[in-house]
């Protein structure tokens, strides 16, 4: 009898997960995605960004908190290691403040950084100072208020070649205050004519004075405008501040309300308001984005004595020292204040108009121009503090 040997079955052995069909096309796209993000990293410089020293800064200011609440800032100083948070309060409740939370004060003009610097000082504490941009204090109105204004003699178009209608209109700031003075309406101007109906009087409002740079700057100008001179004293301080009270009455508004001026119930609130140039020019801007077209409505007036804010960005140690140096060095913080309306300070520290100027015509926004053979001085900021506290019944700040 025979015996057969047994026949064994041999299975081919199963190929790996990682090689089966479902797996790769499943895993494929991913793998190809993480290959294209990782070349991409290499490429950006930002590959080792998740193990590099976060540096977050605290800082105080009013408008310039702007640019730093901007994403494309906020990414660009991100590629440079560093956070910064913003509280948002006027600039001279800025200067004035416990500093103590703070890594920089930035405020909008100059006699607020003073008061931080000779704070610092008296102190024997860390500062240094940087300039990365300057914006004019403007008078922001709507059109059928400025053509109202023309009317009577103190508002002059400015040309604006291929845009039709102005957009800014250079004030008589000497006839301008006379209207003022004589507590005028927009009726007894006749605004009935352009749409106007209003029986309030004809003044410019501002921020809260004992709180805001540009309340205290356009009460600076008021003053140089009135006595075409600054204080020279203490009584001299006292006696020009009383004498133009009555031309800053009505003002007091919250730190952000330059904020209306942009949304429709601006009109009814303040048919003029004190703002910074370049929270205008940011808002055409993005209006000429989104839209395509410019918003025809909002205009603005450049004061005939004109005075261009210096905001300082002041560090209180050496991590925010590298954050100012950056603001001024900074091709690509540079570039994005340009879009953000700012006129951009070369080096030197000398105003670049020519950068704004060719920036703005790239995207069809009119340029505006600016008075530049008349400029108003501010009183030394003993003085001007002295000017604050009569007219805004402010605490007076000055460091002893």
């Amino acid at each position: 009898m025979s015996m057969e040997e047994p026949s064994l079955a041999v299975r081919p052995r199963p190929a790996p997960f990682f090689l089966r069909r479902t797996f790769l096309r499943r895993f494929t796209p991913v793998a190809s995605l993480a290959a294209v993000g990782l070349v991409a990293l290499l490429l950006s410089g930002n590959l080792l960004l998740p193990l590099e020293r976060l540096v977050t800064l605290e800082g105080a200011m009013g408008t310039n908190s702007d640019f730093f609440n901007d994403d494309r800032v906020r990414e660009l100083l991100f590629r440079h290691h560093m956070r910064v948070q913003v509280t948002r309060q006027g600039s001279r409740e800025s200067a004035t403040g416990d500093l103590g939370s703070f890594d920089f004060v930035f405020p909008s003009g100059q006699p607020a950084a003073e008061l931080v610097i000779q704070r610092q000082r008296a102190e024997r504490k860390h500062n240094s100072e940087h300039r990365p941009f300057v914006t004019p204090i403007v008078l922001a109105t709507y059109r059928e208020y400025a053509e109202t204004l023309r009317d009577a003699g103190v508002a002059t178009p400015q040309a604006t070649f291929g845009f039709g209608r102005p957009y800014f209109y250079d004030l008589n700031m000497g006839g301008f205050l006379d209207l003022v003075r004589a507590q005028k309406s927009w009726d007894d101007l006749n605004g009935r004519a352009h749409g106007v109906t209003n029986g309030n009087k004809v003044l410019a409002q501002t921020t809260d004075l004992c709180t805001s740079n540009g309340a205290a700057t356009y009460l600076g100008l008021v003053s140089y405008l009135t006595h075409g001179r600054v204080p020279t004293s203490e009584q001299d301080a006292v006696d020009f501040a009383t004498e133009i009270k009555p031309l800053l009455r009505d003002q007091g508004l919250p730190a952000d309300a330059p904020e209306t001026y942009f949304v429709p119930e601006g009109r009814g609130i303040a048919p003029i308001m004190v703002i910074y140039e370049h929270q205008y020019l940011a808002h055409q801007l993005r209006h000429r984005e989104r839209s395509g077209e410019l918003d025809d409505d909002r205009v603005l007036l450049y004061p005939s004595t004109a005075f261009l804010t210096q905001p300082k960005f002041v560090a209180l140690n050496k991590d925010a020292d590298e954050l100012g140096k950056l603001l001024v060095t900074d091709r690509g913080l540079r570039r994005r204040a340009l879009e953000l309306g700012f006129r951009v300070l070369n080096p030197d520290a000398m105003a670049s108009s020519e950068q704004l100027s060719g920036f703005l015509a790239k995207r069809r926004v009119p340029e505006p121009f600016p008075a530049t053979d008349t400029r108003a001085v501010l009183p030394d900021v003993p003085l001007l503090e002295t000017m604050i506290s009569v007219v805004g019944d402010c605490p007076s700040v000055v460091p002893k």
